[in-house]
């Protein structure tokens, strides 16, 4: 991250605030951090002089173009932006897909042209239930399998000029989204920490905690079982 620009989406929560923190720490030349709410960045901007805050909403085409007509160049995006509806297969909620999906792939289309120029990078924080559907978050891992999908072609495309796609699939974080989960959640910074050295090491899918490492090994050696646990959610 040493002399990099940087986009970071949902700079205003707890893993985006620790992502803002720690790249700091590895210099580099800007940070740009967005929220749909720009006054939740006030503290982020009173860090350093090195973050500029940008009011974006990924759901909005012309709230996402007016944002990246700010950003001059750019070598790396972090797609950390997202939210968890709580719902159900058939609960119509959209929501899911809206944020998860469409606003980080319309994101990333509108950052594009800038990251090919860089040879940049992009990292898109999806969910190991990308790999399994967890059927009382159903809509939640929906969303994040099309994102983990969406990941892989984009992986391809930057393949073409040289850029590189990072996909991080994390378990469950102790942040605002899984207040009152009874799961076992890792801390946003060892998240990050160990985000950032799967970068360093070029390794392009990242399982950074226990919960997703063990999840990632049962699909490969038990598949059936753990879906068979993971549908037992519904009757909890």
């Amino acid at each position: 991250m040493e002399n990099k620009i940087v986009v970071i989406t949902g700079a205003n929560g707890g893993l985006g605030t620790v992502f803002v923190k720690k790249i700091l720490e590895l210099k580099p030349s800007k940070i740009y951090c967005t929220a749909r709410d720009s006054k939740s960045l006030e503290t982020l901007k009173a860090m350093s002089s090195l973050i500029e805050v940008i009011e974006m909403d990924i759901t909005s085409k012309d709230s996402i173009n007016a944002a990246v007509a700010q950003i001059e160049k750019l070598d790396v995006l972090i797609n950390n932006a997202g939210v968890n509806s709580n719902s159900k297969l058939f609960d119509d909620s959209f929501m899911d897909i809206e944020v998860n999906l469409k606003g980080t792939m319309n994101l990333t289309q509108a950052l594009f042209e800038k990251l090919k120029n860089s040879k940049g990078s992009v990292v898109n924080i999806t969910s190991i239930l990308a790999l399994i559907n967890l059927p009382i978050l159903a809509n939640y891992c929906i969303s994040k399998s099309a994102l983990h999908s969406f990941t892989q072609a984009l992986r391809a495309e930057f393949g073409l000029f040289g850029g590189e796609v990072y996909e991080v699939l994390p378990g469950p974080i102790e942040t605002r989204m899984t207040e009152g989960s009874p799961m076992p959640k890792t801390s946003p910074e060892d998240i990050v920490n160990a985000v950032l050295a799967a970068i360093k090491n070029k390794e392009f899918e990242i399982y950074p905690d226990g919960f997703s490492q063990m999840v990632k090994q049962r699909l490969e050696l038990e598949p059936e079982k753990l879906i068979e646990d993971f549908s037992m959610s519904l009757q909890a």
